[in-house]
């Protein structure tokens, strides 16, 4: 199975599981629990750029969401972004050049702890802000032609500043707007040579269950 899909598959499965277990808090405007599954594309920055300059329209994210204090949450976010171009022509690498048709693919998966400050009456709703920090692995393919597809991975640190919209739609659901920016330390031994540091900004469209 591509390991893109299974972690999609492994993010909406979760969100389904952990909705059906919190279930009977639906009713509560403050619950000790809040459920996030939500859809996003990315805008490639720095190396990110460099190595594939399309815009990744597939992304997945889970969040679960801990009341700390009346305005503030903490919790933990599962990500997954995978940027994809395909070209025809010719790329010059230090070891020389080549010409044919390219395909690129980076696939970055993100875990990290996140808190959450919410300046509105209701905790898990309105206007807020947020940072999450913790690790991102990434998963790096080129291929020339039919010929078999080259890969390099490493692990990454990374933080993730963001900030957010969350409005009721009916009884115990939200919709979730986020705008965030990930940023990794620079690591790895990727195609061309060297460390990389990717970096891209997410608009997400989600759902939150309460």
């Amino acid at each position: 199975m591509n390991p893109k899909h299974f972690a999609l598959g492994a993010v909406v499965a979760a969100t389904v599981a952990v909705t059906q277990v919190n279930a009977a808090h639906a009713q509560d405007a403050e619950p000790p629990f809040i459920n996030v599954g939500s859809y996003a594309i990315a805008f490639p920055l720095g190396d990110t750029r460099n190595f594939v300059p399309n815009v990744s329209w597939f992304g997945a994210n889970w969040e679960g969401q801990w009341r700390y204090k009346p305005k503030t949450s903490v919790g933990v976010s599962l990500g997954l972004q995978d940027f994809f171009d395909q070209t025809r022509g010719t790329t010059t690498f230090s070891s020389g050049a080549v010409t044919g048709q390219q395909s690129r693919e980076l696939l970055l998966g993100t875990i990290m702890g996140i808190g959450r400050y919410y300046p509105g009456p209701t905790l898990g709703r309105g206007f807020y802000a947020g940072l999450g920090a913790g690790g991102q692995f990434a998963q790096q393919y080129y291929q020339l032609g039919v010929t078999n597809p080259i890969g390099r991975s490493a692990f990454h640190l990374a933080i993730a500043p963001e900030v957010g919209v969350v409005t009721p739609i009916m009884e115990g659901l939200d919709a979730v707007f986020t705008a965030r920016f990930t940023a990794t330390t620079s690591n790895g031994d990727y195609l061309g040579g060297g460390a990389r540091s990717f970096k891209f900004i997410t608009i997400a469209v989600g759902m939150a269950e309460r």
